[in-house]
């Protein structure tokens, strides 16, 4: 009773007053409705440094950071941090030393307030439509995963006597629900400032008392895995091929490549105040992003060396970890430091798919646009629709979390690819469709009929990499194509200088 006391306790309190501040905020730098419809979505210009870091910061963590990392650990070892060690080092300061103030001047030159509006600006508005239809069904199937994660943090703060399924799954989607539904990006970000805080300190405590908990320490987790023959499980740099290839090099290559196009990215790039505002948080942001995955992993590791925990679903290694080793309180305490985590990217990908359904498909189709009397209203129908068609598929879902986060990214890498090209290089609309076809059709193929010589190669990621990046490659390069997106906003600005000088 205690562990689910906190945790609705903190998220409830914390829901409810940003909820409220954000409304407020809105309703007071509005003019009439017009200001409110803006805003909610993307908080237009309003997050300052600390705001926007943790905001960001927390949108790409969730599951793919936390319980993807602790599931998977049990086949690689510590080993698997090098997923967020690596998203934390590399992407992060990638993407808004870059990628960032790229959407921002695409935004203030173009009016473009979503991804696919930006992909539609380079390519036409055909391909907005095929960003619009394929890219929300794999931030979907993300966002999926981070429903699945949280419903593990209820089935540990229930004492294991709650189905998983469906009622830890259908709590999850209300929690979801409450954290952004009255606010939208501004509730999320005030939420997120919090999130950051209680999420680095709630892990940190768990791990420091899992290893003075354990006979012998740290050095007895060490001892029982060597007595297995496992002594490379506690190895960091046991980097062997399986991991170089399932782990380290995708990371890098996936979020650059995919997470990039995901919306939910740029919603509060849409809310920073300027570009110092992005650039000041690269690097801290980063180190934020590793910090806050580090521990779980290591949770992780200490629960899978108890062999009453090994038999069990490597997903419920940290959940029975806490549920054998730590005092009530703690337990709320490590599981409202990971939905700090999960709710923030879960959220935040609701947020993203309800933002694209509004003003790229259904807004235009009511003639609804962002300031019009009743844009919020259909925007929160929206997330709670988006809600609902996430919780069936949740129920049923038996797969790891890590194969469902590599076919997402898989889907999204063509589509980020090509913006990239668009964005740096030329705009060729023939290459655009052939390898976003190509692609598609190959990730399609290697998820559902692998073939048996795939080898180290068999995630969808590595096709869809070489045909992605090859095809893309040569046909822009054999080609002709117009100057890249960069070129021209540059020229653009140029001519808006001297019309006002």
């Amino acid at each position: 009773m205690i562990p689910i006391l906190i945790a609705v306790v903190y998220f409830g309190f914390f829901s409810i007053l940003f909820g409220f501040m954000a409304r407020r905020k809105a309703a007071k730098a509005a003019a009439g409705d017009t200001g409110q419809g803006k805003n909610f979505f993307t908080a237009s210009g309003q997050l300052g440094f600390l705001a926007f870091m943790c905001v960001f910061t927390l949108a790409p963590l969730g599951g793919g950071h936390t319980t993807a990392l602790f599931e998977s650990q049990a086949g690689f070892g510590v080993a698997a941090a090098w997923w967020g060690i690596l998203a934390g080092g590399v992407f992060v300061p990638i993407f808004l030393l870059w990628f960032a103030p790229w959407f921002k001047k695409l935004n203030a030159l173009k009016g473009v307030v979503t991804f696919p509006q930006g992909l539609g600006r380079i390519f036409g508005p055909k391909i907005k439509i095929y960003n619009t239809s394929v890219a929300p069904a794999a931030w979907m199937a993300i966002a999926i995963s981070e429903l699945l994660g949280t419903a593990t943090c209820i089935y540990t703060l229930a004492g294991g006597q709650l189905a998983f399924s469906p009622w830890c799954v259908l709590i999850a989607g209300i929690l979801m629900l409450i954290y952004v539904l009255f606010g939208g990006m501004l509730q999320a970000s005030y939420m997120g400032v919090v999130n950051a805080f209680v999420l680095v300190i709630g892990a940190y405590v768990a791990v420091a008392f899992a290893a003075h908990s354990y006979d012998g320490g740290a050095a007895g987790v060490t001892a029982s895995y060597a007595l297995q023959d496992m002594a490379w499980h506690t190895n960091l740099f046991h980097l062997t091929p399986q991991v170089m290839m399932n782990v380290a090099l995708p990371v890098v290559i996936l979020h650059v490549l995919a997470v990039s196009s995901e919306h939910v990215m740029y919603q509060p790039v849409l809310g920073a105040k300027d570009n110092k505002t992005m650039r000041r948080s690269a690097f801290p942001g980063g180190l934020l992003n590793t910090a806050c995955c580090l521990p779980f992993v290591m949770l992780g590791v200490i629960g899978t060396s108890i062999a009453s925990i090994a038999a069990k679903e490597p997903i419920l290694s940290v959940p029975e970890l806490a549920l054998l080793m730590f005092p009530k309180a703690l337990i709320g305490l490590l599981m409202v430091a990971l939905l700090c985590a999960l709710l923030s990217t879960g959220s935040g990908l609701i947020l993203s798919v309800s933002h694209v359904l509004a003003d790229d498909i259904i807004g235009p189709a009511i003639n609804k646009k962002p300031g019009d009397k009743g844009y919020v209203a259909l925007s929160r129908i929206l997330i709670i629709v988006v809600t609902l068609a996430l919780l069936l598929p949740a129920m049923r879902m038996n797969a790891l979390l890590i194969t469902l986060f590599f076919w997402s990214f898989s889907l999204s890498m063509p589509i980020m690819f090509n913006y990239l090209l668009g964005m740096t290089w030329k705009i060729n609309r023939k290459a655009a469709w052939i390898t976003l076809i190509c692609a598609t059709a190959v990730n399609f193929w290697w998820t559902f009929a692998t073939p048996d010589w795939a080898g180290l190669f068999t995630l969808s990621f590595w096709p869809v990499a070489f045909v992605t990046i090859g095809l893309g490659l040569i046909l822009n390069a054999i080609m002709p194509g117009e100057p890249g997106m960069l070129r021209q906003m540059k020229e653009m600005e140029k001519e808006i200088l001297a019309k006002k000088s």
